[in-house]
């Protein structure tokens, strides 16, 4: 099963990095060195957008592979906890592993909740009381 950012997501950042650039050619003409504060700005947006659109998690068998730019293998066996966190962006999940390895995910994944739930219920895990 795999999870992945919501292509509408990725789209409205790449909007927006596209708009702020027109915007400022539009409206403000700015100098050579003001494209140069700017293009850090827009390049980050970009590359964030790219990062969400390569980002998957995909649970398969006895495997997790977390792929951003770089894929990254966990084995559920390895699994000693799945927490959810409240964090000033959403809520956050956090695996950890035996051998003090972690990956985090953000709530902004499709089936954020579901994901949650299949690495406990694969790693027999306690499920989080509901309250």
């Amino acid at each position: 099963m795999t999870f992945r950012y919501s292509k509408a997501w990725i789209f409205f950042d790449l909007l927006a990095a596209l708009a702020m650039g027109a915007a400022l050619y539009i409206g403000l003409h700015p100098y050579w060195w003001g494209w140069l504060l700017f293009a850090p700005l827009f390049m980050y947006m970009t590359l964030e957008s790219v990062r969400k659109y390569m980002y998957s998690i995909t649970v398969d068998g006895e495997r997790i592979v977390v792929v951003a730019f770089r894929p990254a293998q966990y084995r559920i066996s390895e699994i000693v906890g799945v927490d959810v966190y409240t964090a000033k962006a959403g809520r956050m999940g956090v695996v950890r592993f035996a051998d003090r390895r972690k990956f985090s995910f953000s709530s902004r994944l499709a089936g954020f909740d579901d994901l949650a739930t299949l690495l406990r219920t694969k790693a027999n895990l306690p499920q989080p009381a509901q309250g």
